[in-house]
């Protein structure tokens, strides 16, 4: 795995610079970064901080990994086979001071790609709990899909670093072990989440059926359109990735990366996966509205439908973006949805988890 090229590196540096940054300039211009505060919200809470701070930190990590190793890739340069071909140079023939930085880098690339399934992982299991509500009222925290979000992002965060602890020794295969580990659970989180979508446009023609206020069905349709583009580049970060951890670690090279050509280029492919749905993350999560910015307020219906048709959960916008499944409130009908003008001063993470009843509101 030491065979990708500097330029290929050298990408995944420029793009996770360029994504920090816009992530930073977007939030100051979302609420001027009060929702990374601790006690930020209406109902401040330690789940949605794990959440908040697991994306986060995710970006910085990546940063450094990339920007340090495409400049230690730099430094050694290539190597000139006696047949004409050309190589980066191989970890063997590094010196003694560029090759103790990857260890390091690999425990950063580990637990970088812990944190980033811990987000992805949480959406997955959020939206499966929507979608099986149904009439029966489920607590959040005694769901089976909560279950499923804790023990995946436990096995995550621990396995991965493990793994680069345990393959210290060979660092030719180090990288494979943790794109292996990484990109095949992000594949299968992305496989998952299909079925999300294949399930949210009925989900949506029943919230309009119910008479929900257009701004919901809109935000709703938006996540959906958003989600299908992000799915697309997720497999485009995890699929390159899954191939080139399987190249490097078998014994027989596969056709399509016994070139520096295919290596560099699935290296690249994953890069821009990585990147675009990171940011399609970072815009769903923490969506700026224009209309709001602009100081337009619509006015509201003040009426309010009664259906007895729905007994999913309330869907409601309140100050805190940051949604709870969890409230000391019965459920309204779908029709009851609506969305405030106020400010957004917290982030829009799924999930705020302080009170133990099945109330969940929208992601904005």
């Amino acid at each position: 795995m030491s065979t990708g090229s500097p330029s290929a590196y050298l990408l995944w540096a420029v793009l996770s610079v360029a994504f920090f940054w816009f992530m930073i300039l977007h939030l100051w211009s979302y609420d001027r970064f009060k929702c990374l505060r601790w006690n930020s919200g209406r109902q401040p809470g330690a789940f949605k901080r794990v959440m908040t701070y697991s994306y986060f930190a995710t970006v910085p990590l990546i940063m450094v990994f990339s920007v340090a190793i495409s400049a230690l890739k730099y430094q050694e340069g290539f190597l000139a086979l006696p047949d004409g071909t050309i190589m980066p140079r191989p970890f063997e023939l590094w010196k003694a001071n560029h090759l103790r930085w990857m260890l390091p880098l690999y425990f950063i690339l580990s637990i970088a790609w812990g944190l980033e399934l811990v987000t992805h992982l949480e959406e997955l299991t959020f939206w499966l709990f929507l979608l099986h509500q149904g009439p029966n009222k489920r607590e959040w925290f005694h769901s089976w899909e909560f279950r499923m979000w804790y023990i995946g992002s436990l096995t995550a965060v621990v396995a991965l670093p493990l793994t680069t602890l345990t393959k210290r020794h060979d660092l030719n295969r180090c990288e494979a072990w943790i794109f292996l580990g990484g990109s095949a659970a992000g594949t299968f989180t992305t496989i998952c989440f299909l079925y999300v979508l294949a399930r949210f446009p009925g989900f949506i023609r029943g919230v309009k059926a119910e008479g929900a206020d257009p701004d919901v069905v809109v935000r709703l349709s938006t996540f959906y359109h958003l989600n299908c583009i992000r799915v697309l580049f997720r497999f485009f970060f995890t699929a390159p990735l899954l191939t080139l951890a399987l190249d490097g670690l078998t014994d027989r090279r596969l056709a399509v990366v016994s070139s520096s050509f295919w290596t560099d280029l699935l290296f690249m492919m994953g890069g821009i996966g990585c990147i675009i749905s990171s940011a399609i993350t970072l815009l769903i999560f923490f969506p700026r509205s224009l209309t709001t910015e602009a100081g337009y307020k619509a006015q509201q219906d003040s009426k309010v439908h009664s259906s007895a048709i729905s007994e999913l959960p309330q869907y409601e916008r309140h100050e805190s973006p940051l949604p709870s499944p969890k409230s000391d409130r019965a459920r309204t009908p779908m029709s009851a949805f609506r969305l405030s003008d106020g400010p957004q001063p917290d982030g829009g993470f799924p999930l705020d988890a302080e009170t133990h009843t099945s109330r969940v509101r929208l992601p904005w």
